[in-house]
Formats: C-alpha cells, structure tokens, sequence
C-alpha cells in the first residue's frame, strides 16, 4: 500500500484543526486535514453559532412583549419554529463555507479527506484505504454530549443539544438535566420561544463553580421568566408513556415526578478520544482527554493535542488557540504555553454571565489573601437609562499589589464587557489602571471602573463620571 507523506497530519476540521491548518500553510507546511463528521466541528454546526442565533430569536420574540417602558403597545405575535430553524441553518449553512470550506480550498499545500483516521504506528494513520505518513500529528477530535447512565434512558427518546437545534415543532413543555452552560442556555432560549422548561440540576446551585452572587442573580432572573428551577436533584429513572416523558428523581429525601414532552439531556460533554489507536501512537490518555504538557504534547513528542479532546475547558476560542500554539510548538520550537487563567468564558443567556481569573474562593485558598467588592448594576448609569438594571459585577483583587486577578459578570452585555477584564487579568493591571483610565459614559463597560473605584470609595454618592 503506497503510503503519503506530510509535514502534518491534523484530526478534526473544527476550530483547533483550522486554527493549526492556517498556522501549517503559513509556515509553508504540506499538510492534511482528516474529518470523520461534518467540516466546521461543533461549534459552527451544533453549538455557538446556531444556540446564539436561536437564543437572539428568542429574546427579539420575548422581550417584544415582556419590556419595561411605558408607552410601548405590541399586538399579538407568534413564532413558527420551523421557519425559525430554516433561517438557522441558513446563517449555519453560510459560515460553514464562507469559513471553513472556502478557507481550507485557499490554504496552499492543504490536503482534505473524509473519514476517521486511525494510528497505525506511532508515525502513521489510515483514513480507508489510504496510509498517511507525517513528521509531526496533532489530536483535534473535538467532543460530543455525555449521556450519563439513568435507569430507562436507553428506551427514552431523548434531545441532546443537536436535536434541540433543529426541532420543527414548538414542544410545550421540556425537562432539561443539567445546570450549567448549555443547560441553562436552552432552557431560556425554548422558555423564550413559549415552553414551560423545568431545570433539574444535580448540584446544590447552576453554575457550581461561579461566584455564590452571580448563580443568585441569575437564578432570580431566570426564575422571574417562569424557569423553573430544582437543584440537589438525584435523577433516578426516565421513562416515556403516551408521547411524555416522565423523570423521576430524589430532591432532598423526597420522591419528585416530573412530565414533559421533551427531555434534553444537557449533562457535559466527553472528549472523543475512543477508537483512533492512541495506544499504537504512545499516546497516553487520562479521565478520557489526550494528556498533554504544557506545551500541548502528547506522551509521544511527535504529537500534540488541542481543543476539547485536551483540556475540559471546552470554548471554541481557546481551541483555536491551542491548535495555533500546538503547530507553532511543533515546528519552530517555541515552547508557547497558555495561562488558563486568562480565558474568558460566557453563558449566553439574557442577562449573560462572563467571568476571567479566579474565584474569591480559589484566590483565597491560594494566597490566604484576597479583597473584593460587588456592585449592582442599578449602580451604572446605563443600566437606569436603558432601563435595565438586572446584574451584578465582582471584582476579584490581590490587596498587596492591588491587581486586578478576577472579574464576574452578571448583565445583558457581560460577553462584550469582559473584554477589558480579561485584558486587566492577562496583564496584571491594578484598580487605579483601570480608575485612571477614561471611558466612555453612558456604556454598561463602565461597570469595570465603578467596580474598581468602589474599592477606594462609595459610588453609589458619587455623581456621574466622577474620576
């Protein structure tokens, strides 16, 4: 069997695997991308992009009618879901080619193939018939939903966040299993569209490892909008009976059951790291990821991994940062590394949570030294002109330096204002950085300054714009 020769072979065409195929043509690297699913990976075809274009139709439809300003009179609207779901995949349709197809058909020395490639030796793969050969690998298989193991789940016909994506008819009613981002993301966005959606999440809070004000404030929003929400929930048994499905489940020493006509299991995601012979590579795994250094190379040096498969840190950012440092590790020996603490992550839900560093918590525990302020948001001018006033922003500081090493966001613009966050966190700028800094007034970003001057005075008697 005639065996190809590449500088690089690269499993997964998601955001990892182009990031590394972009850096791989720019070092004039000839190269192949391997893809047992659909090119783009998750997030542009089950994830970010098809969830936020569903989660903006839904508050457009909500908030036309739920809004707080007088004078304001909106007829009767409906929503047809199936025609929701066409424009979906329309814009889906339309960034998978525009970024992903016609970008690979653009990178010189680029070879694209079909189908799941498989170790064969620690310098060799097999997609089908065909035998690659390549100086160098790297592991960007993404990750899929994890089913977890409940009495009867196997009978259910169950949504994961795919079949969620593409529902043509609107279900009244929908049991979500789970309470973090993804969860918590469908369960506004179907209780948007109109569903009664009950959460049941296992731990004591959604957003177990949020700062104790952010899970609140949320909470309450979420709650205010009809979710209903259990936590401390031991799911038992699912089981389906006359077109519902019905869940039962231990909240707290007491028997619960719950009907609906959708379940969506939003319980995690797992590495897909099963079955692409990582033990013929000396590829090492462990709890089901790739191990990697903190170079992002794997046990056999000649490999490294990024994305999903890699860290349970699962954001398409960051994925497409690893698969750029992985490449550029691999063959300029650059011995690039990541600060996690740097990424910034956000749940898309209205008001969005966002947050960069530590916890009050995790800072506390590992310098015994910590201070912090909360404010709400009815404190940001924004916030009242707009009418707006749901919210809260923590700041996380070092009180020795004064350091900025932490920023929690609870607001309907928390994606857009972490930004400046994240930048004070990767670069060690203290609260007085951030306090002599002029920003533009009214914004919602000018919660990161109110939050850093309230640490030196009371801002709720401060008038506006005051330094």
């Amino acid at each position: 069997m005639l065996m190809k020769e590449y500088n690089l072979v690269i499993f997964g065409a998601g955001s990892a695997g182009f990031a590394a195929a972009i850096k791989a043509s720019e070092l004039g690297k000839k190269f192949a991308i391997v893809e047992n699913g659909t090119i783009g990976g998750t997030c542009v075809n089950v994830s970010c992009v098809p969830s936020k274009h569903l989660l903006h139709v839904g508050d457009l439809y909500y908030y036309s009618k739920n809004h707080n300003f007088r004078g304001i009179r909106t007829g009767e609207t409906s929503i047809d879901l199936a025609k929701v779901i066409q424009q979906k995949d329309e814009v889906v349709q339309y960034l998978r080619k525009s970024r992903y197809v016609d970008v690979l058909q653009n990178l010189p020395n680029a070879t694209f193939m079909e189908g799941k490639g498989v170790f064969i030796s620690q310098k060799e793969v097999k997609i089908g018939n065909e035998v690659l050969g390549a100086d160098k690998f790297l592991i960007a298989t993404g990750s899929s939903p994890n089913i977890i193991k409940l009495r009867g789940i196997d009978k259910v016909n169950y949504l994961t966040n795919a079949e969620a994506l593409s529902l043509q008819k609107l279900p009244e009613s929908m049991i979500i299993i789970g309470g973090r981002a993804l969860a918590l993301e469908f369960a506004q966005m179907y209780a948007h569209f109109g569903t009664k959606v009950t959460i049941l999440q296992r731990s004591p809070r959604i957003l177990p490892e949020d700062e104790p004000k952010i899970f609140e404030e949320l909470t309450k929003c979420l709650t205010k909008e009809g979710i209903e929400i259990h936590t401390s929930v031991e799911t038992k048994e699912v089981d389906e009976k006359g077109g519902m499905k019905i869940v039962k489940c231990d909240i707290e020493g007491k028997e619960k059951e719950f009907e609906a006509e959708q379940i969506l299991m939003a319980t995690g995601r797992k590495p897909n790291t099963d079955d692409i012979g990582l033990e013929k590579a000396g590829v090492e795994i462990e709890k089901g990821f790739v191990k990697v250094n903190e170079h992002l190379q794997t046990t056999n040096p000649n490999v490294y991994a990024a994305g999903d498969c890699a860290v349970p840190i699962m954001l398409e950012t960051l994925a497409a940062k690893m698969g750029n440092i992985a490449v550029r590790n691999a063959f300029e020996n650059t011995n690039l590394t990541i600060n996690y603490r740097e990424i910034p992550r956000v749940v898309f839900t209205n008001p969005q949570v966002a947050k960069v560093g530590y916890t009050e918590e995790e800072y506390s525990a590992k310098t015994h030294a910590c201070a912090c302020r909360t404010i709400p948001m009815s404190l940001v001018p924004k916030a009242q002109v707009i009418n707006d006033t749901r919210g809260v922003i923590k700041m996380v500081i070092d009180p020795n330096t004064l350091k900025i090493v932490g920023v929690h966001i609870v607001s309907p613009l928390a994606a857009e204002m972490i930004h400046e966050a994240t930048l004070a966190v990767k670069f060690g700028l203290t609260i007085d950085d951030v306090t002599d800094t002029v920003h533009v007034f009214p914004t919602m970003s000018e919660a990161i300054k109110l939050v850093a001057q309230s640490f030196r005075k009371d801002i709720s008697k401060l008038s506006c714009c005051v330094e």
